[in-house]
C-alpha cells in the first residue's frame, strides 16, 4: 500500500491519535530507527510521526539506562530535555502576543526592556524582537557565556552588554541563545505572568501536553526520565552528568516526551488548532513563524549534514531549509548527554520527533532524513554514513583551525615559566578564567566549565573539552598579562592583581 493511500485512510482531524500505521509502515520506521541506534551507539530513542494534525506513531526504543538490566525501557512517555527546541515555544507564545496587539515583531527590544543594553548604543536602539528570534542580532554565539554559568534570566541577558557587537542588526546570521532568553523577558514585560506560566496556560494546557514542563524544578520526582550518556574512548556509551538546569529559560529549559512533542508538532502542522478545536493562532500567524527571516550560508558542513538541501535559513524559532525540494522547518536541541530534533514539512503536513539519550549524537538528524524520505516515498540514501562522514570532516577542520591558530600563537608566544602564567584572569562578560595545574595537568576553568589544556608551544595550549570547540589558549606577557581564549570565545582575559 502506498503512503498516499495510507494517509487518506487515516483521515485528518485536529491533534488526535490516528488509527495505527499499517504493519508494513510501522515496521519500516522501526527498522530505520534500530539501524540508526546501532550505527550511532545510542542507548535509547523515542520517535513520533504526525500527519495533518494526527499522530500516526509514538514509540520508544532501547533503554533509559545503559548500565541497568532492570532500567526502564524508553517509551513515548519517557521524559527528555528538548533543550533548544524550547525556542519554538517561546516564539509561538510571542506570536500569540503579537496577534493580540501587545507586541510587534519589529519592536526594538529596548522598548519593552528599558534596561537592555549592548556595547554599541546604536545597536541597542536597533535590535528588534524579530532580530533576536531569528539569530540576526549582531552578537556572536558565545555559548560558554550561558553554558553552566548560572544566574537569573536578566543576568544572562545583561552579560551581552559586555561583548563586542560584530554586525549590524538584521544583516548576519549568528546563533545567539542569550538574546532568545531576552524574548521571554519581553513576554513577561507585557503579561504579568512568568514566562513558564504563560506557556502552561496558553499552549501546554490547551494542547493537552500534560507531561511537559517549562520549569525543570516543577518536574515530579516520579516521572521516568532518560538518563544522559556519552561515548567513551572505545566508542561505548557510558553515563555522563546531566545538565544542571537552574530554572526556567525561554532558550532551552523545556522537558517533554515524544508523546507530548507529537501534539506540539501536530499543532504546528494542523492549522494551529488545539484538540478541542480551539484556534491558538491564525493560519497567517503560523505561516509567519515558519517563514525564513535570514539566510544561512550553505557551507560544506551544512551541506554534508543535510545532503538533500539546496538552501538554508532561520525563521522565528525554527531553522528553515529544503529537503528533496520540499520546504522544511526544524530545530535541534542538545543538553549534556541528550539530543532532540523536531522537523516539520508544512507543504505535506508531515512532522517528526526524535529524542535520544546520547551526548551530541547526530543520529537524530540522520534518522529524521531517513524518515522524511520514507514518508515522501523517495529512494533512501545512506544518511547515517553521510552525516557521520561530515561529522568527522568537521572535527578534522576544527583541529586544522586550532593548529593554524596555535602556530600563530607560538610565533608570538611567551617564554615565561608556567608558574608565572598561572592565576586568575577576568573578562567583563565571562567573569573569571583560572589557569592552574592539577595532577601535573594544566587546566582552564571558565565559570563552571573546565578543560584540560594540551601544550602546543611556549605559553600556548589547545583546549580539549568539546565545549571549547578546539579553542587555542594563549598567554601574552604585558602590563598586565593577558590570557587569550580563542575559538568561539575569542576574547582577552586580563590578569587579576
Amino acid at each position: 500500500m502506498c503512503l498516499a493511500t495510507v494517509l487518506i485512510l487515516l483521515g485528518a482531524t485536529p491533534v488526535q491519535m490516528a488509527p495505527p500505521l499499517p504493519d508494513e509502515w510501522h515496521l519500516r520506521v522501526e527498522n530505520l530507527t534500530r539501524v540508526a541506534m546501532r550505527f550511532w551507539r545510542v542507548p535509547g530513542v523515542a520517535v513520533a510521526v504526525v500527519h495533518d494534525g494526527k499522530v500516526l506513531l509514538v514509540q520508544g526504543f532501547g533503554t533509559t539506562d545503559i548500565h541497568s538490566d532492570k532500567g526502564p525501557l524508553v517509551t513515548g512517555d519517557t521524559l527528555f530535555p528538548i533543550a533548544s527546541c524550547t525556542k519554538s515555544f517561546t516564539t509561538t507564545r510571542m506570536q500569540q502576543l503579537v496577534q493580540a496587539g501587545k507586541l510587534k515583531w519589529d519592536d526594538p527590544l529596548v522598548k519593552h526592556l528599558p534596561w537592555f543594553q549592548l556595547s554599541d548604543p546604536d545597536a541597542t536602539a536597533r535590535v528588534t524582537l524579530r532580530d533576536a528570534a531569528s539569530h540576526r542580532g549582531g552578537i556572536a554565539s558565545h555559548d560558554l557565556l550561558w553554558y553552566h554559568m548560572g544566574g537569573t534570566m536578566r543576568q544572562r541577558v545583561e552579560r551581552l552588554g559586555r561583548l563586542p557587537v560584530q554586525w549590524p542588526a538584521g544583516t548576519h546570521y549568528a546563533y545567539q541563545t542569550s538574546l532568545f532568553t531576552a524574548l521571554g523577558l519581553v513576554e513577561e514585560a507585557v503579561d504579568p505572568r512568568p514566562w513558564e506560566k504563560q506557556l502552561e496556560a496558553e499552549l501546554l494546557e490547551p494542547l493537552g501536553m500534560t507531561s511537559t514542563w517549562a520549569d525543570p524544578h516543577a518536574i515530579p520526582p516520579s516521572i521516568i526520565r532518560a538518563k544522559p550518556h556519552r561515548l567513551d574512548a572505545t566508542d561505548l556509551p557510558v553515563f555522563t552528568d546531566a545538565y544542571p538546569f537552574d530554572g526556567p529559560d525561554p532558550a532551552g529549559s523545556i522537558h517533554s516526551t515524544a508523546g507530548d512533542m507529537a501534539k506540539w508538532v501536530a499543532f504546528q502542522m494542523g492549522n494551529s488548532l488545539a484538540p478541542g478545536g480551539q484556534r491558538l493562532l491564525s493560519p497567517e500567524s503560523l505561516d509567519e513563524l515558519h517563514s525564513s527571516q535570514i539566510s544561512q550560508p550553505l557551507t560544506l558542513s551544512l551541506r554534508g549534514l543535510n545532503p538533500s538541501a539546496k538552501s538554508m535559513g532561520y525563521a522565528l524559532g525554527f531553522t528553515s531549509y529544503d529537503h528533496r525540494g520540499e520546504p522544511v522547518v526544524a530545530h535541534g536541541g542538545a543538553a549534556d548527554g541528550m539530543r532532540a530534533q523536531i522537523t516539520l514539512l508544512p507543504g505535506k503536513k508531515l512532522g517528526f520527533v526524535v529524542l535520544a539519550n546520547l551526548n551530541l549524537t547526530r543520529m537524530n538528524l540522520a534518522l529524521t532524513h531517513h524518515l522524511v524520505d520514507l514518508f515522501l516515498e523517495q529512494a533512501d540514501r545512506d544518511y547515517n554514513g553521510l552525516v557521520m562522514k561530515q561529522q568527522r570532516r568537521d572535527l578534522t577542520d576544527l583541529l586544522d583551525k586550532a593548529r593554524l591558530a596555535g602556530e600563530k600563537a607560538i610565533r608570538l608566544g611567551s617564554t615565561a615559566q608556567l608558574q608565572t602564567m598561572e592565576g586568575v584572569y577576568t573578562h567583563p562578560a565571562y567573569g573569571e578564567a583560572v589557569l592552574f595545574t592539577a595532577g601535573g595537568v594544566t587546566q582552564l576553568r571558565l565559570g563552571a566549565t573546565s578543560t584540560r589544556l594540551r601544550p602546543i608551544g611556549p605559553g600556548c595550549w589547545l583546549a580539549e573539552a568539546e565545549q571549547f570547540a578546539g579553542a587555542v589558549v594563549d598567554y601574552q606577557a604585558g602590563a598586565p598579562p593577558q590570557l587569550i581564549v580563542g575559538g568561539e570565545v575569542n576574547l582577552p582575559f586580563t590578569r587579576k592583581p
